[in-house]
């Protein structure tokens, strides 16, 4: 499950984090993916999206064409505009290579995380059980508009 803007507080865990996503993104080419790095590769973040999964892309009977997958954010690395950046610049190459119609985003159910979203003009829709600890919300936009480019250097 995907624990948006919750993320490790040490090293090892981030990079442990991001070898088991790597495994999953290697079986799947339909997606975007970009890294946040300080300090000469420092990994501090990621960002993945595209495509709407099959199992996330219907709420409230309207189909998604695609979405942010994850994000991940070291916590000492949060409020500083990362994110945001992060979130921009998959935003913009997903709008650009994919051309949706509507957006979607699951968020894990934390006030930090439904700010996130409703900042960058996400709706809240629908709320789903994910397990007995989890209940997941789906932000929704059908604005979908490029966002300025960023100052920060972003590598594919």
């Amino acid at each position: 499950m995907d624990e948006a803007l919750e993320t490790p507080t040490i090293d090892d865990e981030m990079e442990q984090r991001l070898e088991r996503w790597l495994v999953k993104f290697n079986n799947n080419l339909q997606f975007i993916f970009y890294v946040a790095e300080v300090d000469h590769g420092y990994l501090v973040g990621w960002c993945r999206g595209g495509q709407a999964i099959e199992s996330h892309k219907i709420v409230d009977h309207e189909t998604y064409d695609c979405e942010i997958h994850n994000i991940f954010l070291c916590k000492q690395y949060q409020h500083r505009g990362i994110g945001y950046e992060l979130w921009k610049i998959v935003w913009n190459d997903i709008l650009v290579s994919f051309q949706p119609k509507n957006f979607i985003v699951w968020s894990v159910d934390k006030q930090q995380t439904h700010q996130f979203y409703s900042s960058l003009g996400g709706v809240p829709k629908e709320k789903r059980k994910f397990d007995e600890e989890c209940t997941l919300t789906a932000f929704v936009w059908h604005d979908l508009r490029l966002y300025e480019t960023t100052n920060f250097l972003i590598l594919k």
